[in-house]
């Protein structure tokens, strides 16, 4: 947060137009925070979303999504919207359009879902790079009704966990020699994928001109020939316009 500058006048002293004049530019330009508790470290306070009474940083924009009853289940290679029970998008709809009042605003936006099943896995003699990986990023619709990938989020998350492991001789006793537990480890991650995991990914947006109408999460599969398909539970979504 940024802070106003402001020339203290104390008693027995005596101010002058420029001094007045300086410090009503400095809160009068909107450079400044509401007021000086914005300087400590832990600043938020009550004040801050209160707008029954208060003009808050955050205004009224603190929008939330929750659903902990629906599931979908992934199968694409491509990004497409976590529609929970197919009717359900996890998603934060604006009406109307939320708009950036200034050029430094930003929207902050966390997701959280869950990988409630994976289904058949089908890894190759060693695997390379993702496969086993699905990916999470968060979208946003801008005024013209068109989505658009967040740029500065993109996540992935393993289903096994499995790590390549290529070596073909290990010394592990005097008694036991030369085994090679490769295979051993690729058939542990095949029969146990990791289930009920909880994922999560957040974003900024910085302005959007005329606004945006909403923004969702969506995923996708790293290849859907090695990961069948991920099942998603659980799902919440929340976002703040953080304006000053």
């Amino acid at each position: 947060m940024s802070t106003i500058s402001i020339t203290v006048v104390e008693a027995g002293d005596v101010t002058s137009a420029a001094g007045t004049n300086t410090n009503y530019t400095a809160v009068a330009t909107g450079t400044g925070t509401i007021d000086d508790t914005n300087t400590q470290t832990e600043w938020v306070s009550a004040k801050h979303v209160d707008t029954g009474t208060n003009e808050s940083v955050w205004n009224t924009d603190v929008r939330d999504f929750c659903n902990s009853a629906l599931t979908y289940t992934l199968t694409s290679e491509s990004y497409v919207t976590i529609n929970l029970g197919g009717t359900t998008p996890v998603r934060i709809a604006f009406s109307p359009n939320l708009v950036w009042d200034r050029n430094y605003e930003v929207l902050r936006v966390h997701a959280d879902i869950n990988v409630d099943a994976v289904g058949t896995i089908n890894l190759p003699s060693i695997m390379s790079n993702d496969e086993d990986c699905f990916f999470l990023r968060l979208y946003y619709q801008n005024s013209a009704g068109t989505w658009i990938p967040f740029s500065t989020c993109e996540w992935g998350y393993s289903v096994t966990n499995y790590t390549e492991y290529n070596v073909t001789e290990i010394d592990i006793s005097p008694v036991d020699n030369d085994k090679d537990f490769s295979g051993v480890l690729q058939t542990y991650a095949m029969t146990h994928p990791r289930r009920r995991f909880r994922c999560s990914i957040s974003g900024f947006l910085f302005p959007v001109a005329a606004g945006i109408q909403g923004i969702e999460l969506r995923a996708k599969l790293a290849d859907n020939a090695t990961v069948a398909s991920v099942q998603f539970k659980e799902a919440t979504m929340a976002c703040v316009m953080v304006r000053n």
